[in-house]
């Protein structure tokens, strides 16, 4: 009687272990083209985890970009209710990346060896894998060509910032304030990316030495990126309203082809030009290329904002944690990993090829040859860290603020996140 027991609690515990709810927290599905034979992502990958455990069950939830932060995380780990997965941009998943919360996955994953090891490297601390990398993007500058034989203008490769402002002059002179050089904008801390690399411009390093402890931005010349940014509003280079703009009025202007030339990741174009199309703003997309940000008097190589997406699984110390981390290994497979190449994401495994889009292949040379920027975004306090600037730019974008007096109070706001 007692074997039989044990058995039976043996069956109802394999029963109970492989009859989970795994959720994720991630973005909306995924819908692919008809023609990968994939219907949608998240489907897919659901599939694959289906193979190994048939009644293990996945809940999908999705995220809430409104603001920018964490929100949605924030609020589950307060519930506590945090998912199995979180799949989030590291300007966000990074701040979850800790010992305390991640599940360490070197000994989870099967094909840790189908990954280049720099591709792992950013998800590492203190040598444990805390997360996987999955869809990823590097930005260049994208200049309206159509804009550039309006006014006359051929952009250098590898221009300086001198040449940027001759071609701002140009754009100022040709559309009277109906077109603009380049966006800028302060109304959140959303898409701060596409602004934050003007300090890799101008030489101006956050960190040295990816010593986030402490920040020197201030020190290594940063008071030059917000005086270039005056100067922007001063000569009209810029939307005159541009500090209480949001992230999503730029790039749907430059979309729109009111703006010469702008940060933007190859991925994001189709996005927003099939938007503005619908919209009936523009019937076609504008020729564009991708060059690297100009570069200021005595800066040599410009290195370009990187961003990756984190697969991060909670620590529960439970047999649900072997799922969840079966299941974050398929959601960076080499199926769909294929079909977000071809869509215009970073390749991280060797496994998967690089598409031949020729913005892609733009981009993929200035990462190769000028490097990316650091911002502190594998560290901890990042995200913290990240909603600091926004209200300080916005006295500097309003001509209310130094440009030394601004920088300095962003350093030390970086310096208080401990």
């Amino acid at each position: 009687m007692k074997r039989v027991f044990i058995v039976a609690l043996c069956l109802l515990f394999t029963v109970s272990a492989f009859s989970q709810t795994i959720t994720v927290l991630t973005e909306p599905e995924t819908k692919f083209d008809e023609s990968t034979g994939i219907p949608s992502y998240h489907a897919y990958v659901e599939s694959l985890l289906k193979k190994d455990y048939p009644n293990v069950k996945v809940k999908w939830l999705t995220l809430d970009l409104s603001d920018g932060s964490t929100l949605t995380m924030d609020a589950l780990l307060a519930a506590g209710t945090p998912p199995n997965v979180y799949v989030d941009s590291m300007v966000r998943a990074s701040k979850y990346m800790v010992p305390e919360y991640a599940l360490p996955l070197d000994n989870y994953i099967r094909d840790l060896d189908k990954y280049y090891p720099s591709s792992l490297e950013m998800f590492r601390v203190n040598g444990k894998l805390l997360a996987l990398p999955m869809t990823g993007s590097a930005q260049g500058m994208a200049v309206n060509l159509d804009m550039m034989k309006e006014i006359g203008y051929t952009v250098p490769d590898n221009w300086t910032i001198d040449d940027f402002l001759k071609m701002a002059e140009l754009v100022k002179q040709k559309y009277n304030g109906k077109k603009w050089a380049t966006g800028m904008f302060a109304a959140n801390q959303s898409g701060d990316y596409y602004i934050n690399n003007w300090f890799a411009s101008f030489g101006a390093n956050w960190y040295n030495n990816k010593n986030y402890d402490k920040a020197v931005v201030a020190d290594n010349g940063g008071a030059k990126v917000y005086e270039f940014y005056q100067t922007l509003v001063k000569n009209g280079y810029v939307p005159p309203n541009c500090a209480t703009l949001n992230d999503d009025d730029y790039v749907e202007r430059w979309a729109r082809g009111d703006i010469a030339a702008t940060a933007y990741f190859p991925h994001l174009c189709k996005l927003f030009f099939d938007s503005v199309i619908k919209q009936g703003f523009i019937d076609k997309p504008f020729e564009y290329k991708f060059v690297p940000f100009p570069r200021a008097k005595g800066v040599t190589k410009v290195g370009t904002y990187a961003n990756y997406y984190a697969i991060i699984v909670h620590k529960t110390g439970k047999p649900e944690d072997a799922i969840a981390a079966r299941l974050a290994e398929y959601l960076n497979n080499p199926v769909t990993g294929n079909i977000f190449a071809e869509m215009g994401y970073v390749v991280d495994r060797k496994d998967v090829k690089l598409s031949n889009d020729i913005h892609l292949q733009q981009v993929a040379k200035i990462v190769q040859e000028n490097g990316i920027f650091d911002f502190g975004l594998s560290d901890r306090r990042f995200t913290e860290r990240r909603a600091l600037q926004y209200p300080i730019l916005q006295q500097v974008l309003m001509l209310k603020t130094t440009p030394e007096a601004a920088i300095k109070k962003f350093q030390d706001a970086l310096n208080s996140v401990k």
